[in-house]
């Protein structure tokens, strides 16, 4: 039987780590004034995979710049896509699957978990590994070469242990290393998820990006030559994910509050997140979209794409950084997201 204390942390846990996974634009940025996905310097790309539902499963879509169209790209009727995570450079993208996930009671589960590799422009989706059942799986990308996949079990034989399988993959899928630790609840408590890495200087060391965390979030340019500081916003959401563009002209990054303190959370259209579009050379944020959602994002080029809401209501948007305007956007029977689908964490008990 396993002890009453670990029930909190559970669900402790379930708090720090639950931000996983056409004629509805106007309504959506009327309130205009995001494995992250990082871009430095690489070429934009003319098609983008997301995730979308078809029937009650998860899947994957294909979007195309060049005729503003998408359509299923991969399926599986025993797996869901958990999440989709491009690399830093846009070359590669791993695929995290399972055939299901959720709650059972106070824990989360996930059953059945693999590693797909995708490859848009060879049409390819490569099976690479069973990554095995569980009560949590996270992946990131350390750099444009490395991939980095955890698991979260419980210890059968001991409920007091909580096992954490890491295992490390380079951009074509080789594993590069597998690893297992065991963590005794009572005096280490329950192992923590990495933060994903922030590109927090920019690509030509000009800039960098200065989060102060204290009873508001103040998020501060700084010149790198001479250290000079310029408030960008002052938000009671934390820094979540930043990207520079590659003409040096725009940064942008989000934020996010997905916590149980987020009074808005389960109302009809929460305030969860927040997406800044911030000019360099003009020195003030340029476009700012709210809402719902995470507002995860990718830079391609001229493009901003960003989803939006949760659930049903998910949909992702193109956005034309010089255009200054959305240009299409994607809306997906019972909802899409740039890397899983937008899901408000389940924090009853």
């Amino acid at each position: 039987m396993i002890k009453s204390f670990l029930f909190p942390i559970i669900i402790i846990t379930i708090i720090s780590s639950g931000c996983t996974r056409k004629n509805d634009t106007d309504k959506t940025i009327a309130k205009e004034s995001t494995q992250t996905i990082y871009l430095h310097k690489s070429p934009a790309i003319n098609e983008v995979l997301f995730v979308g539902m078809s029937g009650n499963k998860s899947v994957l879509y294909k979007y195309e710049f060049a005729t503003k169209s998408y359509a299923e790209y991969w399926k599986n009727y025993k797996e869901e896509v958990v999440e989709l995570l491009y690399s830093p450079d846009k070359k590669s993208a791993f695929m995290l699957t399972a055939s299901q996930y959720g709650k059972k009671g106070v824990f989360p589960f996930v059953d059945s978990v693999k590693l797909y590799l995708v490859n848009s422009d060879s049409g390819r989706v490569k099976f690479l590994e069973n990554i095995g059942s569980g009560l949590q799986v996270f992946a990131t990308w350390i750099n444009n070469d490395e991939f980095q996949v955890y698991l979260h079990s419980m210890d059968v034989s001991v409920a007091k242990y909580v096992e954490q399988k890491i295992e490390i993959f380079n951009a074509s899928g080789k594993k590069l290393s597998d690893e297992k630790k065991k963590y005794y609840l009572e005096k280490e408590g329950y192992p923590q998820f990495p933060s994903a890495v922030k590109p927090i200087i920019s690509p030509d060391n000009k800039f960098s990006l200065l989060s102060v965390d204290s009873a508001q979030i103040k998020i501060y340019l700084v010149e790198n030559t001479n250290n000079k500081q310029t408030l960008i916003t002052v938000q009671n959401q934390k820094l979540n994910a930043i990207v520079w563009s590659v003409d040096g002209k725009f940064l942008v990054f989000n934020t996010i509050d997905i916590s149980p303190g987020n009074e808005t959370l389960y109302d009809p259209e929460p305030n969860t997140s927040k997406l800044f579009i911030y000019s360099l050379s003009d020195g003030k944020i340029i476009k700012m979209f709210d809402g719902g959602g995470f507002k995860n994002f990718l830079l391609n080029g001229d493009y901003l794409m960003f989803d939006d809401g949760f659930k049903q209501n998910s949909k992702i948007f193109i956005y034309n950084l010089h255009s200054d305007r959305v240009t299409d956007s994607i809306k997906v029977a019972d909802g899409c997201g740039l890397k899983s689908i937008p899901a408000i964490p389940d924090y009853e008990a």
